[in-house]
């Protein structure tokens, strides 16, 4: 663009692991220059957003309102009557290949970003631990608005950069009477005790820990006086999780118990979490917690490890049973014989790894 905009429309559908990348990049832009953002996304990935100042967020229901092409001719002629000077597609596939076509036919600018989706599959196709690692998709984002002509300074160390957790810190009532139970029970009476979030499914099988070691690594955890909140999807997630957590006392399932925004509510108070390649991740570094990521079909040199995060926080499954890891970009494909690739990772490099992470 010739000027600075003051204002541009960012989209981003697609899986909430992708979506909540954009916060430590929204908040930088937003934070370093004199702009308005309006982000379109899904409705349910709105809270992720609540804590950024001057944000606005406006949600997109595609399965109802903005339904077939006629449905993003609608909505193309919303985003027009917002008036950016800009439409950045961060999403970038036909759904918005399409809006952005619509909404230039209505004089509004568009741009995208650069995906990567070469690049990545062929570190897949010829995977090499010793080459330098792929842009991670923050940076890919970030330099989709620096295209723009914006300021955009990320700090992709081993410390996140110092988010704001004050419009957290006003708990609601039923979250503060749940973290303030957990502090009144025995096992967190111990010097070590700690508060720690596990979310052992993902999108793929090949990324999932196997529940019968979930269960194991929870009572490890517990004997070690912490206290386990156990995070999943609404349904057959929730109820997997609670036959696990059953006459365990220290285990507390969040899944399907709480709405959206109060269970990042809850995962603000942890002091650390245990997550696969998926979105509870990505969430939970957003508040700047240590974020201890078990790998098992994917790897995080293609992009993909949460924000702020080094190599210390992260466990791989064993590419020396199974070599040909990582098996796609996404962990959607298993080679024969590799389904029981997570088991790789023992429960007790995992306990070893969070004692060493609480420090």
């Amino acid at each position: 663009m010739s000027k600075r905009p003051r204002h541009i429309a960012v989209v981003r559908f697609s899986a909430m692991g992708d979506v909540a990348m954009l916060f430590p990049v929204l908040r930088a832009v937003l934070s370093q220059n004199e702009i308005e953002i309006t982000l379109l996304t899904r409705p349910q990935f709105a809270p992720i957003f609540s804590s950024i100042p001057r944000l606005k967020v406006q949600a997109v229901d595609l399965k109802n309102n903005y339904k077939g092409p006629l449905g993003l001719w609608r909505l193309a002629r919303e985003i027009k009557a917002l008036n950016p000077d800009c439409f950045l597609d961060l999403h970038d596939v036909l759904r918005t290949k399409i809006l952005r076509r619509y909404l230039r036919f209505l004089g509004v600018s568009s741009s995208t970003f650069d995906k990567g989706r070469a690049e990545k599959k062929q570190r897949v196709a010829h995977f090499d631990s010793s080459l330098p690692w792929l842009k991670s998709t923050h940076q890919r984002y970030a330099e989709g608005l620096a295209a723009l002509g914006l300021k955009v300074r990320l700090d992709l160390g081993e410390k996140a950069i110092d988010l704001d957790k004050s419009a957290l810190q006003k708990r609601s009532p039923l979250v503060q009477d749940f973290l303030n139970s957990l502090k009144d029970q025995s096992t967190l009476n111990t010097q070590s005790g700690a508060c720690i979030g596990f979310a052992p499914f993902a999108a793929f099988a090949g990324k999932t820990y196997p529940l019968d070691l979930a269960k194991t690594l929870c009572q490890a955890l517990i004997q070690k006086g912490h206290q386990v909140l156990l995070f999943g999807a609404p349904g057959q997630e929730a109820a997997q999780l609670t036959a696990l957590a059953k006459d365990q006392k220290g285990i507390h399932v969040l899944a399907g118990k709480w709405p959206f925004a109060q269970e990042l509510e809850v995962m603000s108070a942890l002091d650390l979490m245990i997550a696969m390649d998926s979105g509870n991740g990505h969430l939970a570094a957003n508040f700047g917690l240590p974020v201890l990521t078990l790998w098992g079909a994917t790897h995080p040199s293609l992009g993909f490890m949460p924000f702020g995060q080094g190599l210390k926080r992260q466990l791989f499954a064993d590419r020396r049973q199974y070599p040909k890891i990582p098996t796609s970009v996404y962990g959607n494909k298993l080679p024969k014989g590799y389904a029981p690739l997570m088991r790789s990772i023992p429960v007790e490099d995992i306990v070893q790894k969070v004692e060493d992470l609480l420090g």
